[in-house]
């Protein structure tokens, strides 16, 4: 059996890698309609139409590629929007995508009405052009364009769209982080910071990818190897942590939101990314300083009020954390430290 055999496998078990987790997120949001499942399984779905795709491209599928082939740089470019729709539903207090956000995918659908042009092309030329071989003389034009709209696709808009959501997870992360810290004492799997292995992976892969390219004339299945080992870590790496995120804390952490939310009176009005952090950190500076002596009093009250109401007082497991949840504040602010 020769390399490309065992790396036709890999390939196929990217696919279905991706297809599984598709169908398993989507079957947990139609049981739940828990909204970062559905945008995860989105995800995964595009995933495994491109991955398909690539499979027909890379092993030389062409008869049905030829009717394929204008879909794949379009849903390439539904990845990281996609994935910006999942982190978002995991950070925002009733995240939905609406009105400006479905902006997000104009690039891929830019994408698609401009790869549409491929059709154009007589059936023969359409075989010929998949398989990268001269066209009809008529049709060099057409073949020109093709190829440098898939390079400014993949190199420009691809690699601006990676930079722009960099920028933007890292300013959502860092809002989510303040958020944690106002409601949680504890952050372990809740403050994502498994997304900034994700991130450093992704770069890694990108720039292993792009180095491969200069090899692939000499060593022709580096890049196809290197690619699909890539990608079937990075997927497998989302999927585990999208699967073991705790739905729970998740439903919580947003509980807690809107109450912090109520809080400030800025937070119920319509506000930019940047003025949501600006709150976020007036809020923790708030919280990290001493208790006064009103607000240690109303803690005390609530406490009280909740110990009456549920007799606690007869459930000698509960701890400091839970009463702290219970009642939406920090459970350093029942600590003895902070009495």
């Amino acid at each position: 059996m020769t390399i490309g055999f065992y790396l036709e496998i890999v390939a196929i078990i990217l696919i279905w890698q991706a297809i599984l987790f598709a169908v398993l997120f989507g079957g947990i949001y139609q049981k739940t309609k828990h909204y970062p499942k559905k945008f995860i399984a989105w995800y995964m779905a595009a995933n495994a139409a491109y991955f398909f795709i690539v499979w027909l491209n890379y092993f030389d599928y062409r008869g049905v590629l030829q009717y394929l082939y204008p879909f794949s740089m379009p849903l390439l470019l539904t990845f990281l929007p996609l994935f910006y729709f999942y982190f978002r539903s995991l950070t925002t207090v009733k995240y939905r995508v609406k009105g400006k956000q479905w902006f997000h995918l104009a690039p891929s659908g830019i994408a698609l009405l401009l790869q549409s042009a491929y059709f154009i092309f007589p059936f023969n030329d359409q075989i010929e052009f998949v398989a990268r071989r001269s066209v009809s003389e008529s049709y060099q034009w057409l073949y020109i364009y093709l190829i440098w709209l898939n390079r400014i696709s993949f190199y420009g808009v691809f690699t601006i769209q990676f930079l722009f959501y960099i920028m933007k997870f890292r300013t959502n992360l860092k809002l989510h982080r303040l958020r944690i810290e106002l409601m949680f004492s504890y952050k372990e799997n809740i403050d994502l910071s498994w997304m900034n292995y994700l991130f450093a992976g992704i770069l890694l892969f990108f720039i292993g990818n792009d180095l491969t390219y200069f090899f692939r004339d000499a060593h022709p299945w580096y890049s196809v190897s290197f690619y699909c080992i890539g990608m079937l870590l990075i997927n497998f790496f989302i999927g585990y942590h999208s699967l073991i995120q705790n739905q729970w804390v998740e439903n919580e952490i947003l509980s807690r939101m809107t109450h912090y939310c109520a809080l400030h009176r800025e937070m119920t009005k319509p506000h930019s990314e940047n003025q949501e952090l600006f709150i976020a950190e007036q809020l923790q500076k708030y919280q990290r300083s001493a208790l006064k002596d009103d607000t240690r009093e109303q803690i005390i009250r609530q406490l009280d009020t909740l110990m009456e109401e549920e007799e606690l007082y007869n459930d000698s497991q509960v701890s400091i954390e839970e009463l702290a949840m219970k009642l939406g504040i920090s459970s350093k602010h029942l600590s003895p430290g902070d009495q």
